[in-house]
């Protein structure tokens, strides 16, 4: 029953996989790294791009442009730069117009030659508090760390009439940094040297981390740069595999690939977080890192959580991409969702209810624009508790009212149907599909979709749930 079971899974995904698939640009050439000045030299070709006739390619502003090139080789495009928050903070956007002057024009193969300077942080006597990011390229004197999404340290078209990035690419690129000692690209294996090539033919985000660290490999998870003891690592494994399981048995998709654990140190003093490039998951901060508190027994159940949430953006994230206003309420507040249902099952069921009452606790008093009436990421307010916060909770309450079953049927459809925007209408259109009762639906539209109060609505509902 079991294999049956995989096989059946393994087919949705295919299917899944198949409709959602399009074209992937590919990026090749040759990038040259050095952790000790915070230099990177790139000379890189992105074919197969689609057709668009409004984009941008990013490439992050700490970058001087030698040229965007022909693929023949031949001449250099004149290029047109602009600079906009509401696409990019980490990054300047070019783009090539055609010879009238009127339209943009998108060649299907550019070369690219750019190169840029770093500061590099190893010492904290002279640091900032703060200012280290997710989308920051960092030079902490040992290692280079840069995202697949927002540091832009390799062209990334954007399609802006369509609000979709391409930074999850095929490429064949090889890595020189004569100053470090191993070598990591998102999507393949990590290596202990001072160049490498590296080759992948399904698409990805390419995040980086290449310096001065050790490789460890326990059942297929790596963990680079890491603190924690053999016995620890194993056990972390066996953690995050659970985590891994469970979504892909709720959700009906098989989990991707093995994750890849990164620890580095931030180039400020105070600033700690984690971030995810899938299939890479990084803890950044100074002293031990946050994958310690998994082996402290006061911390360990809030932790796993959080480790939980991570790896739920796998799926909301990977596996599928969100655009439109409440792109970003998707990603987040569906993972942390997934979080707070793997905590109940996978951890314990205090640390769940405790999850729940703090949540609803921090939202006495506090009122919160409808998701329906969300038009523009402003709209959010205080984005943080809206995406982690409030919508989680939402999603709870609706659960009571839908049952589980039906709220794993809809998540497996949000990630599974194909769209163009992933936006309110479409939010309702696959719940529509699950529930199959018109009543129900306007039901949970008046009543937690459109309500000014629905977190009056939803603390009623989750109140059994505290009372356990």
């Amino acid at each position: 029953m079991k294999k049956i079971l995989f096989l059946f899974l393994f087919s949705a995904y295919i299917q899944a996989s198949e409709k959602t698939s399009e074209q992937a640009p590919n990026l090749s050439g040759t990038i040259e790294i050095s952790v000790k000045t915070g230099t990177i030299n790139a000379n890189l070709r992105l074919e197969n791009m689609p057709n668009l006739e409004n984009y941008l390619i990013f490439l992050n502003t700490g970058f001087n442009i030698q040229y965007f090139r022909d693929h023949t080789d031949s001449f250099n495009y004149t290029l047109e730069k602009e600079y906009n928050v509401k696409y990019s903070n980490e990054s300047f956007g070019y783009y090539i117009q055609d010879e009238a002057g009127k339209n943009k024009l998108l060649p299907s193969s550019l070369q690219f030659k750019y190169t840029g300077k770093f500061p590099v942080i190893g010492n904290m006597d002279k640091a900032s508090e703060s200012g280290d990011w997710k989308g920051n390229i960092a030079f902490n004197g040992k290692t280079i760390r840069a995202d697949g999404l927002q540091t832009a340290w390799y062209p990334v078209l954007y399609d802006i009439n369509k609000d979709k990035r391409y930074e999850s690419v095929t490429y064949d690129i090889e890595i020189i940094c004569q100053d470090c000692r191993s070598i990591y690209v998102n999507g393949s294996k990590p290596i202990t040297s001072t160049k490498g090539r590296f080759q992948r033919e399904k698409p990805i985000e390419l995040a980086l981390f290449a310096g001065d660290y050790d490789i460890a490999d326990k059942k297929g998870n790596y963990f680079l740069n890491s603190t924690l003891s053999e016995e620890q690592l194993t056990e972390f494994g066996t953690i995050a595999s659970a985590f891994m399981q469970y979504y892909q048995r709720i959700l009906s998709i098989p989990y991707g690939e093995d994750l890849v654990f990164i620890e580095t140190t931030p180039v400020s003093k105070k600033d700690a977080w984690l971030f995810v490039s899938y299939p890479s998951i990084v803890s950044i901060m100074q002293g031990p890192s946050a994958f310690t508190n998994i082996f402290d027994k006061d911390k360990s159940s809030s932790y796993q959580a959080f480790f939980a949430h991570e790896i739920a953006h796998y799926y909301f994230g990977t596996y599928r991409q969100f655009n439109s206003a409440l792109g970003d309420m998707f990603l987040e507040s569906f993972a942390e969702y997934l979080a707070l249902k793997a905590t109940k099952n996978l951890v314990d069921e205090k640390t769940y209810l405790d999850k729940i009452k703090s949540k609803l606790s921090s939202l006495i008093d506090q009122k919160h624009i409808p998701i329906k009436d969300i038009k523009n990421a402003s709209d959010y307010g205080d984005r943080n508790q809206y995406v982690y916060i409030y919508a989680p909770l939402i999603w709870l309450a609706v659960e009571q009212e839908i049952g589980e079953k039906s709220m794993w049927q809809w998540l497996n459809k949000m990630l599974t149907v194909e769209t163009e925007l992933t936006n309110y209408a479409f939010m309702i259109q696959t719940l529509a599909e699950v529930l199959h009762d018109r009543h129900k639906l306007d039901f949970l539209i008046k009543h937690y979709f459109s309500n000014d109060d629905v977190i009056k609505k939803a603390s009623s509902v989750l109140k059994p749930l505290q009372a356990n």
